[in-house]
């Protein structure tokens, strides 16, 4: 067991890596030598998501759930599956019941509140949530779910730029612009965060400011093709006004 143990060690590492040819060379053989570890089928099911091949990755992560039904990275990953299919309802059901096995395993001790790894995966599947509601311009619930993604992953920014897009669709694009502001102000390195500041006060018809922030961007990043972008519509924009 101990030999498996550090096999799938190697498997994870080479994942990480992104060499997931070589992280499937050493999982496969012990699909045949040791086919009760949960384990193995759940980093096969990884593996084929990240290919592109999702029927594998589903029968993968089923298999190893129907080894552990306790597994909630299994269950997680493969509700996120199920919503890049479309298969809404059957994602919500794993979701609701990955949220329900770890809500117990932290009443009984078993699981630290502070599990980061824990709280990313949930962190994504509301952000996952969140994209769906947008895509369907209901930004007042996609606004909630990136919320709860942004508390339990605070340390990902690019929430608090998805959440402006949703304030912007509400209506609210002051409360908008006046986050991004703050969070230029605490992580300047974060671009992303000033295109977007520069995009809504265009909207605001802001453009002079707009194309400061730009000018900005492009100052720090000169191959930041976006703010380039942006900056030539609102040249355009001033031309015609």
């Amino acid at each position: 067991m101990s030999e498996h143990l550090t096999t799938i060690k190697e498997a994870k590492r080479l994942i990480e890596m992104s060499r997931y040819d070589k992280a499937k060379a050493i999982l496969q053989p012990l699909v045949l030598n040791d086919n009760r570890n949960y384990r193995v089928f759940s980093l096969l099911g990884y593996i084929y998501h990240k290919e592109g091949l999702f029927s594998r990755a589903i029968r993968n992560y089923k298999k190893a759930l129907e080894l552990n039904n306790t597994d909630i990275e299994s269950m997680v990953n493969l509700s996120l599956i199920y919503n890049d299919l479309g298969r809404y309802q059957e994602g919500a059901e794993l979701y609701s019941s990955a949220a329900g096995i770890h809500g117990q395993l932290k009443e009984n001790d078993s699981l630290p509140d502070n599990n980061e790894e824990i709280n990313i995966m949930f962190s994504r599947q509301h952000a996952k949530l969140a994209e769906v509601y947008l895509r369907y311009n209901r930004a007042g619930e996609a606004l909630a779910e990136y919320e709860k993604a942004m508390e339990l992953d605070p340390s990902d920014y690019s929430f608090i730029v998805e959440m402006s897009e949703c304030l912007s669709r509400l209506g609210k694009r002051k409360v908008a612009i006046r986050n991004l502001r703050m969070l230029r102000n605490k992580r300047p390195e974060f671009t992303e965060a000033r295109v977007k500041l520069g995009h809504l006060l265009f909207l605001e018809g802001e453009i002079g400011s707009a194309i400061e922030e730009w000018d900005s961007v492009l100052s720090d990043d000169p191959a930041n093709a976006e703010a380039r972008l942006y900056r030539k519509m609102a040249e355009q924009e001033s031309l015609l006004s």
